[in-house]
């Protein structure tokens, strides 16, 4: 899969330092320095594109890699003193004004997702945008007919047995103590029409997606809706994670229909997104719980 150029080729060894395999080595021929890919390791290449992006002289190509793709780095604009403001002052957003996010915004904050790093090095995990509060809304009879039968489920002791068999124990827990109680508040409050708690009648959702059997694809998805979240910050665009929407995407058949899933591939993340309604005047101070060095 990866090709070296020897007629441009300094065999400097960044390559080598760079890859996380160490797939290409520099080693002597008839006197002369040569780079090759180690032939035991041949079939490791993670297509990262790391060696391409370090060559001094241009002289790496991967197969299924578009070499046009790769463009000088150009300098950064944000300082870390700024880059620290954005962190502390964004807030997970749950009113929204009812104004659709227009689709160039949406494809900016898409960039972003391409630009996200996978823990694998090629890249297997996709977005689906939703910018419509009609398809949403469908979207949210399924989910909320969802957690109704597990709430059921919950307070039935057979039916108990087999969520906590099927799902374990640490899941229950979380159920119990986390998920439920505010779930059975916003189901209440749905058939009372005072509104939609779980997507927080946002003008705009992504889903983040991606093989159920590929290595780190949940964290693959996490990263790429973080990244979403930073990019829809400096637009302006008010987001927040939603852990409530993945299961009904992994569980409904009707909202896998609706959302072009195939088989063995599952939901990962959610983000709502929207313009925001509130106005935060105050950072929340938080801290991690602890941090030492050993």
């Amino acid at each position: 899969m990866i090709r070296i150029d020897n007629a441009t080729c300094k065999s400097c060894g960044l390559c080598g330092k760079v890859c996380p395999r160490h797939l290409t080595e520099v080693a002597w021929e008839n006197g002369n320095k040569r780079t090759e890919v180690a032939a035991e390791r041949a079939g490791l290449c993670m297509t990262c594109g790391h060696c391409v992006a370090v060559c001094p002289t241009g002289s790496i190509s991967v197969d299924g890699l578009n070499a046009d793709a790769f463009q000088p780095l150009s300098p950064m604009e944000i300082s870390e003193g700024q880059l620290l403001t954005l962190l502390r002052q964004r807030r997970s957003i749950r009113r929204y004004k009812k104004r659709p996010v227009p689709r160039d915004v949406l494809d900016r904050i898409v960039e972003a997702v391409h630009a996200s790093p996978t823990g694998t090095g090629n890249v297997s995990n996709g977005v689906i945008i939703i910018d419509s509060r009609d398809t949403i809304e469908s979207m949210m009879k399924h989910t909320y007919a969802m957690y109704e039968e597990l709430d059921r489920a919950l307070n039935n002791p057979i039916a108990r047995f087999f969520v906590k068999r099927k799902a374990g124990a640490r899941a229950l827990r979380t159920l119990d103590r986390f998920v439920m109680p505010g779930m059975r508040w916003y189901l209440r409050w749905r058939e009372e029409g005072r509104g939609d708690e779980i997507s927080r009648d946002c003008p705009a959702l992504m889903l983040f997606f991606g093989p159920a059997d590929e290595p780190m694809v949940e964290e693959n998805c996490t990263i790429a809706a973080f990244h979403a979240i930073l990019m829809a910050e400096a637009l302006g665009v008010g987001t927040c994670f939603n852990h409530l929407i993945p299961p009904a995407c992994k569980r409904v058949s009707e909202l896998r229909k609706m959302l072009g899933l195939s088989d063995g591939v599952e939901v990962h993340a959610s983000v709502t997104m929207g313009y925001p309604a509130v106005k935060f005047l105050r950072a929340v101070h938080h801290r991690a719980a602890e941090v030492r060095y050993v």
